[in-house]
């Protein structure tokens, strides 16, 4: 590369930037919960009942909610495949939706809504400035263009608390990104071995669970063998593995937008060694102590208690470091989140657990002087008599991962 930039050196400054490559389309989760529209440049206004009185027509008063939709670019179509038009007959069934218009429409519906509504409910970006989300921040900047009277109120405390609660529906996709993730889990542990690359067990992977369905990798594939077994994201997947050291695999896949979350640690070659199964040993009991802890009206988050409180006491008191401290200072993070069309779901975690539910248990030790992490984590769904262990056909004990290993 060196050589390269050289042959540009002719005495003028020269400055390059990127632009972001377009490597494939996915769609804001909180417009899909909203929608189930997975297209680009796709606009939704949802405008509520109006209380009867002057001024009230009748269409307020019912509610409207209308999906905005580009109307057909057959050029680029050429290129990227046939699209839904605003002006096909059929977009109200092919999107559910009654109302479907073209998004030249918006700003006059819009105007419209304000005559009887004048906050508008959107996302409201936390720091414009920084460019985290370019097309959100555009939008935002269109809507104060289109209504500058208009006081803006952020809509996504509202949905945080509506995708709290899974619907049965929501759950049943849940259950098929977590039973396509078991599979690849399953066929990994054949597939590690000493010699073997982190690259190719990550590859094998996501060639399991997206036969079976999924889309994409709920987030990016970890599988990080050695010393890398305690980087808690580490994704450079770009080592081979050695026997006597441990791997730790934290993929999965998504399955119609719904993710799910799991990881396992393994022996490379097939058997732990004493100290490592130590460690394995305590990371399962605290992995245990939440399963048996997991119901309504628990919390996850820090405090007395709480789910992360009971995994972090059993951490610190079973076992020891190297210099005979307790191990609790290498639990390093939470012990759960909620998943859903968003890997780390949002969530209040000050809101008690609910039916509905669905979080991860994951407790892990990670010792960098050892060269020993580990971490296991599943799926868990709330239920009104406690939990439900969505992976469990996931072998979870060292027994059960080295017989599996073995071929047994």
């Amino acid at each position: 590369y060196d050589a390269n930039d050289r042959q540009m050196q002719s005495g003028e400054v020269v400055v390059m930037d990127v632009a972001a490559s377009v490597t494939g389309f996915h769609q804001n989760e909180n417009f899909y919960y909203l929608t189930g529209w997975n297209q680009a440049n796709a606009m939704m206004l949802l405008v509520p009942k109006a209380a009867k009185g002057p001024g009230a027509n009748l269409a307020a008063e019912l509610g409207r909610e209308i999906l905005f939709i580009p109307p057909h670019d057959y050029r680029q179509e050429k290129w990227m495949g046939p699209k839904l038009g605003a002006e096909d007959a059929d977009a109200p069934a092919v999107t559910g939706f009654a109302s479907v218009k073209s998004t030249s429409l918006f700003p006059e519906e819009l105007r419209e809504a304000l005559k009887e509504f004048p906050r508008i409910y959107t996302e409201l970006t936390p720091q414009p400035e920084s460019g985290e989300d370019c097309f959100q921040k555009q939008m935002l900047e269109k809507l104060h263009r289109l209504a500058p009277l208009a006081d803006f109120a952020d809509v996504r405390p509202h949905l945080t608390r509506l995708r709290a609660v899974k619907s049965p529906a929501e759950i049943a996709l849940i259950r098929k990104a977590v039973d396509a993730s078991v599979e690849a889990h399953l066929a990994a542990m054949k597939a590690v071995k000493p010699g073997a690359w982190e690259y190719q067990v990550a590859a094998l992977m996501k060639y399991e669970f997206e036969r079976r369905g999924c889309e994409w990798p709920a987030y990016p594939p970890i599988v990080g063998s050695g010393f890398f077994s305690t980087v808690l994201h580490y994704d450079a997947n770009d080592r081979q593995m050695q026997s006597g050291e441990v791997v730790v695999m934290d993929v999965a896949g998504a399955y119609s937008g719904y993710t799910a979350d799991i990881t396992r640690t393994l022996p490379v070659n097939g058997h732990f060694t004493p100290r490592q199964r130590e460690i394995y040993e305590i990371v399962l009991g605290a992995q245990n102590a939440v399963l048996a802890a997991a119901k309504p009206d628990v919390l996850i988050g820090r405090g007395k208690g709480t789910l992360q409180e009971i995994a972090y006491d059993y951490i610190n008191t079973h076992g020891k470091d190297l210099h005979g401290n307790p191990l609790g200072q290498y639990f390093i993070h939470g012990i759960g989140h909620p998943v859903g069309l968003n890997v780390h779901d949002p969530m209040d975690y000050n809101t008690p657990l609910e039916p509905g539910m669905v979080i991860t248990d994951e407790p892990g030790i990670y010792i960098p002087e050892e060269k020993i992490g580990v971490r296991i984590e599943d799926d868990i769904l709330i239920t009104s008599e406690g939990n439900e262990l969505l992976s469990r056909r996931l072998p979870r004990t060292a027994e059960e991962i080295e017989k599996l290993m073995a071929g047994k």
